[in-house]
């Protein structure tokens, strides 16, 4: 196993691949070194080895909309992502996680494609494109990877093939290509498939994720500005917080709970989320100071 050096030579692009501190983020991950063959400079990145970072990116780093809900400027730039998200302890939205696994498999010699999706999560109706994912070659295969959907996304990287279904820890999905231009990513739930979101396979450019970044950070009726939401994956557990709803799925069983100005902090931790001061302050604002009455 040998570390990755902050000094490798990085060939320069147009999403700032060479400006990020892949040592940064491997702590954050807990993957302190990897493979010889998945370092800068070396060949490319084997698909173990992307799947241990997409499973440990999953489980270390949560979905965390809490900067858009307090009204903070959330920047895209590649070293304020690492800053939030691998210094600070933070999790961020979609655009924020998928941005920085694009820069780590990158800075591994694999070639990243921005992708763009409409989510639907089983609902009907016209969606905006504002979520984003990626599409990387992995030894001659295409692979779908995301890491900024939440706690209903997939664990592993998907095959980016009409028809591919693949079982992960006890759920199911499926890629499906509707047409020349609609394809979906679908989850397998009790009363049948359901579709998480559509995608196509059009590149994105920073222009395209600066304009749908700037929707959900800036629109009233983004669903990311109303109400703090947080979720965080891994192969055995689910947690899920909308407002002050708190879900929690374990080996063990599911759990619901109503989280209050005094209990967030605890719940913080369990996202592995570090606030300072003033943004614990802003947040608990929006907690009610006690469960509602009957409640766990």
């Amino acid at each position: 196993m040998t570390p990755v050096s902050r000094q490798d030579a990085v060939p320069a692009s147009g999403w700032g691949a060479e400006r990020l501190d892949l040592n940064a983020y491997l702590r954050r991950v807990g993957l302190r070194d990897l493979p010889e063959a998945a370092t800068p400079g070396a060949s490319q990145a084997t698909l173990h080895t992307v799947h241990a970072l997409h499973r440990a990116h999953l489980a270390a780093i949560p979905f965390d909309n809490i900067d858009l809900v307090l009204g903070v400027p959330v920047s895209l730039e590649p070293g304020a992502i690492v800053e939030k998200l691998c210094r600070h302890r933070r999790g961020g939205c979609c655009h924020e996680h998928n941005l920085l696994f694009a820069l780590v498999l990158e800075r591994l010699g694999l070639p990243v494609e921005r992708l763009a999706a409409r989510v639907l999560l089983g609902g009907e109706g016209p969606r905006p494109r504002t979520h984003m994912l990626l599409k990387a070659r992995i030894q001659d295969e295409e692979w779908l990877c995301d890491v900024g959907f939440g706690s209903d996304g997939y664990l592993d990287p998907l095959p980016a093939r009409d028809g591919a279904e693949v079982r992960q820890y006890g759920r199911r999905f499926r890629v499906v290509a509707h047409d020349r231009f609609r394809w979906s990513v679908d989850a397998l739930k009790p009363d049948g498939w359901t579709c998480l979101y559509e995608f196509t396979h059009e590149p994105r450019q920073p222009m395209d994720v600066t304009v749908a970044h700037h929707f959900l950070s800036t629109h009233p009726r983004s669903m990311l500005r109303t109400a703090p939401l947080l979720q965080r994956l891994t192969a055995d557990t689910w947690l899920h917080l909308r407002g002050d709803h708190l879900r929690r799925v374990t080996p063990s069983g599911e759990a619901a709970e109503h989280v209050t100005r005094d209990t967030l902090p605890g719940v913080l931790r369990d996202f592995g989320i570090a606030l300072n001061p003033r943004e614990l302050a802003g947040l608990r604002c929006l907690f009610p100071e006690r469960a509602p009455n009957g409640a766990e």
